[in-house]
């Protein structure tokens, strides 16, 4: 934990942990060391910084009982919801991602020792895998809530994450900790060895961890199940009626429902395993040689139930050659008694009216076979469950020279470089290819389909799908910091930071053969490749103002600037500028207003193409269902052309021409230190963050009917027709075309009372949103997110906090009670409520020696709520209930 005077400082910045406490012995006071604090490269008190920070400590992290970063993180009232976690099965590939103010994770650097670390996800998107990054060996964690482009560069559009590891570390330290859910489930355990050695020229330390975390079914939750009309025997859709095909093949009315609950998971399981290692050495009393490595392999898990079959991803169905002549009687003689039943009720009602409308009756059952019928829907349950699995190395080096000059300056020269390899594989996955083979008889095998697959069917279409990917990070920097004595102020010279970077990223991912030819169930995807570089100049400025004049115990400014050449889209130049005001000691008032940016990754840039069948009108449709009726600039398309299907081919990948997105930030807050009340610190901060060119969508119905409606040329580029005049291709690839704008106020309020037997630190976070709207340039549409809870990951909650309140013992134990709030809000179906989770933690130590900790995290219990009523669940909620853990550590 930070101590004494750097603690107050911190703390003093709305800041410490989310359970901190400032060190019992410390006293407010303007004497404290200078030290360098994320969002600056100039070493200087904390207290005047000019953006809002948050810090959470070892120790703290400790107490919290949490195997991965993530975690802690995502309780902060300031993090978004627009990363991922365990709770995203369904599409979360075993990632850990975080983001700042939803704006997303790509919108938020994180670095770890102030340098960028190698981004480490699926698909070759530009976010880093919290998984990666070892508990133990964190010292602390800063959270700038501020742009900070001018300093850092790309992403840091929401702030920056900087998780600070540890130096040094003398003697050996080995951890152990574990924890299970009261309902089952999630069970997880971590061993962990610390070892190091400090000497009188240098010293290192190094980490090994293990950690392992099991999964969370539905059958584990009573709150938890999913029903489907995608069932192993079949359902049938017709134009006169829906029917479930029985085991035994025989039809009865209506879809029935299938538990597929029963295969799914709600969290994914992980098992990881991390080196990590950091050490110095003094050359000279003046040059010091430095150099950290990490890697980590991990291997994660997810699963669903059996892949769903039917006519829109490609299970297509003849009913007269692929289903049993009994089942075509029984919708043949289901026909007759529907048709009959219209012709008794009048056969000219209005369609509006029909029951069975369409051309459902135009033609009699021995013209064209089974008239009216739809579509099958199965899932080959027999064959296994979707059984997902990444397996993923990450490797981090970096060295560096750094030193101090005689005229009090100071240089530092690094080189590092970072590699993620990823391997994933889908078990039982299902090939479109070898059901062709079996639908058109090429491959011997009779079409059991309708009451359950046969073993011959499913054996014939199963493999397992893989792929691969892969990210490199390249990167070097040179950087100067001093004072320059000639420029002097009122408080001190002029404080100076200057440096080089060069940055190299490149990445690859490429799908299964099964995938690039199309030929699975799930949608088309080329490969993807490509890299790019950037070159970049910073500089910083510090003006001490004014310092402990009458009415001005502080003023001072921040100015920076930074040009970024990527050899992508071209010049970038962002800046900043901060002030800090404290018209007395106890007062501080801090503003700053800045510019800051987002490169497009190599996804959005490179991604190969990628086929989605979106629901469209095709604006030159003919029928009814074109309730718009045909467009003026439809003269292509033959008289009378009807769009098939509801669905549009279409392609979505990179785009090469994309630009960076842009953004300013403005933030204002005060920093309250009352000398009148011991260890009291209030910050209350207001943020107002607008993007501009943000990459996003193009609305593709809009530019259907930009083209055929309104003749728009740059529409139409997008747009091919085949032979048959079908929209055969239609380009949907991401583009500058997005506005965002976020406001908020953030609340923290840390207060410690010190007592004979001990002292109580309580502590209060909050944040209140204010505004979340997206505007897109291409509709001229804005929407309102705030108050919005998705079905699946967004949450634009009011209001989320944080509060607790910990007892610390003379004697060497501790006890607190933390309370989580997330406020109510509105899913797309119902109104949402507050959820409120307790968590209870305890520490004791034993001895110089061991420390044993332990807590019970939910214990209230609190279940997510159903935002549909159709078991979605926000995978920010808690799904793991009331979850018991416990730790141990022994030092030697």
């Amino acid at each position: 934990m930070i101590k004494t005077k750097l603690s107050v400082a911190i703390a003093t910045l709305g800041t410490m942990a989310a359970t901190g406490v400032a060190a019992q012995n410390a006293v407010p006071g303007p004497a404290v060391e200078e030290v360098i604090v994320t969002g600056s490269r100039i070493a200087r008190d904390p207290l005047s910084s000019t953006g809002p920070i948050t810090i959470v400590d070892s120790e703290a992290i400790s107490r919290s009982g949490v195997g991965t970063v993530d975690e802690l993180l995502r309780e902060l009232p300031s993090m978004g919801t627009q990363g991922t976690n365990a709770n995203d099965n369904n599409g979360g590939n075993g990632l850990s991602f975080v983001d700042l103010r939803n704006l997303g994770s790509a919108r938020t650097l994180v670095l770890v020792n102030g340098r960028r670390f190698v981004s480490s996800s699926s698909g070759v998107s530009s976010a880093v895998d919290m998984n990666n990054i070892p508990v133990d060996m964190i010292d602390r964690i800063e959270v700038l809530t501020d742009g900070a482009s001018a300093v850092y560069g790309s992403d840091a559009v929401a702030g920056v994450i900087n998780v600070v590891m540890k130096k040094s570390y003398d003697g050996v330290k080995v951890s152990a900790r574990a924890g299970a859910t009261d309902d089952g489930g999630g069970e997880n355990g971590e061993l962990s060895i610390t070892f190091g050695n400090e000497g009188a020229r240098g010293g290192f330390v190094g980490n090994i961890t293990h950690s392992q975390r099991d999964e969370i079914s539905f059958n584990d939750r009573d709150w938890a199940g999913l029903t489907s009309v995608l069932s192993p025997t079949g359902n049938i859709a017709t134009n006169y009626g829906n029917f479930a095909v029985g085991e035994d093949g025989s039809l009865s009315d209506g879809m029935a429902s299938y538990d597929i609950g029963q295969f799914m998971w709600l969290s994914g399981a992980m098992e990881r395993t991390s080196a990590t290692f950091a050490g110095d050495f003094s050359i000279t009393d003046r040059v010091e040689l430095y150099g950290e490595a990490s890697y980590t392999d991990k291997t994660t898990n997810q699963q669903l139930a059996a892949q769903p079959m039917y006519r829109a991803n490609g299970f297509e169905l003849d009913p007269e050659q692929h289903l049993p002549a009994d089942i075509q009687a029984e919708l043949e003689s289901a026909w007759q008694e529907a048709y009959d039943a219209w012709v008794a009720a009048g056969s000219n009602m209005d369609d509006e009216d029909n029951p069975y409308p369409g051309d459902t009756w135009s033609h009699g059952i021995g013209d064209d076979g089974i008239a009216g019928f739809n579509n099958f829907y199965s899932r080959p349950v027999a064959g296994g469950p979707r059984d997902y699995e990444q397996q993923t190395e990450t490797f981090r080096g970096l060295t560096g020279l750094r030193g101090d000059m005689a005229n009090g300056w100071s240089w530092d020269i690094f080189a590092s470089y970072g590699k993620n390899e990823g391997e994933n594989v889908t078990r039982n996955s299902y090939s479109k290819s070898k059901l062709d083979e079996i639908l058109n008889g090429e491959a011997g095998i009779d079409p059991v389909f309708a009451g359950g697959m046969s073993e011959e069917v499913i054996n014939h279409m199963r493999y397992a799908d893989r792929e691969d990917n892969e990210y490199e990070l390249i990167n070097y920097g040179a950087s100067l910091t001093g004072d320059i004595e000639a420029v002097q102020f009122q408080g001190g010279p002029l404080g100076f930071a200057t440096g080089l970077e060069y940055r190299e990223e490149s990445g690859e991912f490429n799908p299964s053969q099964q995938t690039q030819d199309g030929s699975t169930f799930g949608n088309q995807q080329d490969a993807t490749e490509g890299e790019y570089s950037v070159t970049e100049a910073y500089a910083e400025f510090n003006l001490p103002i004014l310092s402990g004049a009458a009415y001005a115990e502080e003023l001072s400014a921040d100015m920076a600037v930074r040009y970024s050449d990527f050899d992508t889209f071209g010049g970038e130049t962002t800046g900043k500028l901060g002030l800090v005001y404290a018209p007395v000691e106890d007062l501080r008032f801090r503003a700053s207003a800045s510019t800051s940016f987002r490169a497009p990754g190599i996804y959005e840039l490179y991604s190969g193409t990628a086929q989605s069948y979106e629901t469209l009108t095709d604006p030159c449709d003919t029928t009814d269902a074109n309730e718009k009726g045909q467009g003026a600039n439809c003269s292509m398309v033959g008289a009378g052309f009807k769009q098939t299907g509801t669905q549009i081919a279409t392609n979505i990948g990179g785009n090469q021409e994309l630009g960076p997105e842009e953004a300013e930030s403005y933030t204002f807050g005060m920093v309250w230190t009352p000398t009148f009340v011991e260890d009291l610190s209030i910050t209350l901060d207001y943020y107002d963050i607008q993007i501009e060119d943000a990459i996003t969508s193009p609305d593709l119905q809009l530019m259907l009917d930009d083209c055929f409606r309104e003749g728009i040329e740059t529409a139409c580029a997008s747009i091919r027709r085949g032979a048959s005049d079908e929209i055969v291709n239609l380009e949907g690839a991401k583009r500058n075309i997005g506005e965002i704008s976020t406001r908020g106020i953030d609340l923290d309020v840390t207060n410690n009372y010190h007592f004979n037997a001990g002292q109580l630190a309580l502590r209060l976070q909050a944040t209140r949103l204010l505004e979340f709207d997206e505007y897109n340039e291409q509709t001229e549409q804005t929407s309102d997110w705030l108050g919005y809870i998705s079905n699946t990951s967004g949450m634009y909650v009011k209001w989320r906090g944080l509060a607790g309140a910990t007892w610390y013992a003379s004697s060497d134990w501790s006890l607190g009670l933390d309370v989580r709030y997330l406020g109510n809000g509105e899913s797309p179906d119902r109104a949402m409520p507050s959820h409120t989770y307790l968590d209870l933690h305890a520490g004791w130590d034993v001895n110089d020696s061991v420390r044993v900790s332990g807590g019970i995290d939910n214990l209230n219990d609190r279940e997510p709520t159903d935002g549909s009523g159709n078991s979605d669940w926000n995978s920010s909620y808690d799904f793991k209930g009331r979850y018991a853990w416990a730790g141990v550590s022994y030092q030697f």
